[in-house]
């Protein structure tokens, strides 16, 4: 009796492997095989735009000049073309609050690039729309002496 029930156990647990290996290679193997491709990458575009200079006015003279390169980052032709055409309208936005950004902060202090990009995309989104801009890069960013 002890001899028939070690062999059911073996034969259980064999069979229990067996299934597993199945289960986990073989039907695995052939869900990959079926699963769709990804999709393709998105059309990322990028557009320049002009130099930003902007006053850092202390006691009503020039202190100094904050100086950036900026692009953004847009995705397909239609956004693309709806940010190109309101470009005027955004490079206002970007220089009105950025001179009351940087009328705020200390002369000695570094230019804090990412509270700037932060602050550009929140503008992009007012401007133009939620999404219409993904991402707002900043190439140059510099002080001149005024």
């Amino acid at each position: 009796m002890k001899k028939i029930l070690l062999i059911l156990i073996v034969l259980l647990l064999a069979a229990g492997g067996g299934g597993g290996y199945y289960y986990f290679f073989i039907l695995a193997a052939e869900g990959e095989m079926a699963e769709e491709p990804p999709p393709p990458p998105p059309d990322i575009r990028f557009i320049e735009m002009d130099s930003l200079r902007i006053p850092v006015i202390r006691g009503g003279a020039v202190v100094n000049y904050i100086a950036l390169t900026v692009s953004l980052e847009t995705i397909g032709p239609d956004n693309e073309e709806l940010a190109t055409s309101l470009l005027p309208r955004l490079r206002n936005a970007f220089l009105t609050d950025l001179n009351g950004y940087f009328a705020t902060v200390p002369i000695e202090d570094r230019i804090m690039v990412r509270s700037i990009k932060r602050r550009l995309l929140i503008l992009c989104d007012r401007v133009l729309g939620p999404g219409v801009v993904s991402a707002v890069l900043i190439q140059n960013a510099f002080k001149q002496s005024g």
